[in-house]
């Protein structure tokens, strides 16, 4: 769907709605934060899954935006928000003291019942929630801010009482400085629940991601036409103006998740069993890299007002990439059976060292504004001499997390993370790499909220401790306060 027709279905549906209408809803919100910490950059959990717009040192951002929204008697919607943002950060060890701003949110949306039509910059939704160090997508987490584009999806439809489908098919295009600019992403889903009893539904998904198109710096153009878009659309080689890696294997970068659910609901609790498993070609897609992925198991107690409210424990695995070779050299018998023309002459593919959020052509790989936008714990950042992003050099992680929610007291809620991991690098990396000796590390932050109905002030506050130590990072401890000033009404 090209850009101007998107744009005249949301305000079709925009209209539509105002047609039968029940009224609008303005919310506005302002946040203001302070950060600091004992070294040049602040512990992790103080800057990750803030949208990638929280600074890494110490230094304050200001949030301002506000939402408009619209839902009709002929189940219509029509929503629309835009969030301004605006930091000033002490100098870390990229580069110096900075004053910039950003463009974090601008959207328009628009539905009717579960169908639903997104055009511009919004957060994803969290399905595991905030304790997750996911959020319960490995792919898309909220470490790196949001990517513009279009994209068009379908809730759960259930054909029968017992069987749900849901889906995307999105379009996004990146706007930051990187190895090859203008680079586009082709994101699409599709996901079954089946409701295995009145408690307990079984749900699994495929979301297939490829980075595309855009211009090289050191191979130029790539191929970017309608043509190229179902070559990528249906995971095919490129034409002949594609490299030759991509026309003999897949045209663009190809990335994507598996996953496999459990939800059961009792009477005072929910409980949530989900495995989520990385792809980075065809070996991960046909299971060859498990165990690797995330196991989650989460708790939520359908009191909201106790003292633990929400538990979760992950197990993160990242090491295996479905071996640690990706090819070997052929033997006599098997030389005997191959093409002398074919590129692979003289070797046996393994399909391993899947090389996590990385690619060859794509050489920013799996990031955005220098964030990481799955799994965070992939990490450790290389760069060109122009300060682009030039791989990711740690994606080879086993860690343990563990989050927990709850309440101080009636109107004081808090929350708990710690993540212990050890941090393994990449395979083929240099021996005197830092991740040779396989650093480990323990990350933790409490956050704290103190809600304006317990202090009289039109202000919501939120404070935050943080410290890492281990090998990994410098040992830190580090505080945050968010200041929220917020309100709606009716129009």
């Amino acid at each position: 769907m090209r850009l101007k027709s998107f744009i005249c279905l949301c305000l079709f549906l925009g209209f539509a709605a105002a047609s039968s209408a029940q009224g609008w809803q303005l919310g506005w919100r302002t946040d203001a934060h302070l950060a600091g910490g004992s070294e040049a950059v602040l512990p992790f959990w103080a800057h990750t899954g803030s949208q990638g717009i929280l600074p890494t040192t110490s230094g304050a951002l200001l949030v301002t935006g506000a939402d408009v929204e619209y839902r009709s008697s002929g189940d219509f919607f029509f929503e629309g928000g835009v969030n301004l943002a605006g930091w000033a950060a002490e100098a870390g060890p990229q580069g110096g003291a900075e004053v910039r701003g950003a463009v974090d949110r601008l959207y328009a949306s628009a539905g009717w019942r579960m169908f639903r039509a997104d055009l511009g910059m919004l957060a994803r939704k969290k399905e595991l929630g905030e304790l997750s160090i996911t959020g319960g997508n490995m792919m898309w987490t909220s470490n790196a801010r949001n990517i513009p584009g279009i994209n068009l999806s379908a809730d759960w439809i259930y054909p029968v009482k017992w069987f749900a489908f849901r889906g995307n098919i999105a379009h996004y295009k990146m706007m930051d400085p990187r190895s090859v600019t203008g680079t586009m992403i082709h994101d699409k889903s599709l996901e079954g629940r089946i409701e295995m009893t009145g408690r307990l539904a079984l749900s699994a998904g495929l979301e297939h991601i490829a980075q595309w198109g855009g211009v090289s710096a050191l191979y130029g153009p790539q191929p970017a036409s309608f043509r190229d878009y179902m070559r990528v659309f249906f995971a095919q080689g490129g034409g002949d103006d594609a490299s030759l890696s991509d026309q003999v294997n897949v045209l663009g970068n190809h990335l994507g998740r598996e996953y496999i659910r459990l939800d059961y609901g009792a009477d005072r609790y929910n409980l949530t069993f989900q495995y989520d498993k990385p792809f980075e070609d065809g070996s991960g897609a046909r299971f060859q890299n498990m165990p690797d992925g995330v196991w989650t198991l989460k708790l939520d107690l359908k009191d909201r007002k106790a003292f633990v409210t929400d538990l979760i424990y992950e197990y993160i695995n990242t090491t295996w990439q479905s071996g640690p070779l990706h090819d070997r050299p052929a033997t006599d018998e098997e030389l005997k059976g191959q093409d002398p023309s074919d590129p692979f002459y003289g070797k046996v593919s393994l399909k391993g060292r899947d090389n996590y959020f990385n690619n060859s052509m794509y050489r920013s790989g799996w990031t955005y504004y220098g964030r990481v936008i799955g799994l965070p714990l992939i990490g450790g950042l290389a760069y060109e001499e122009d300060g682009t992003v030039a791989g990711i050099l740690c994606n080879r992680v086993r860690a343990h997390h563990v989050g927990l929610g709850g309440n101080l007291s009636k109107d004081v809620p808090y929350m708990f993370k710690a993540t212990y991991s050890r941090n393994y690098g990449r395979y083929g990396q240099a021996d005197n790499s830092i991740y040779s000796n396989i650093p480990w590390q323990l990350s933790m932050a409490l956050e704290v909220g103190v809600p304006r109905n317990t202090t009289g002030l039109p202000v919501d506050f939120v404070v935050g401790i943080y410290s890492d130590l281990g090998l990994l990072y410098p040992d830190s401890f580090g505080f945050t306060m968010k200041i929220r000033h917020s309100g709606s009404r009716s129009l």
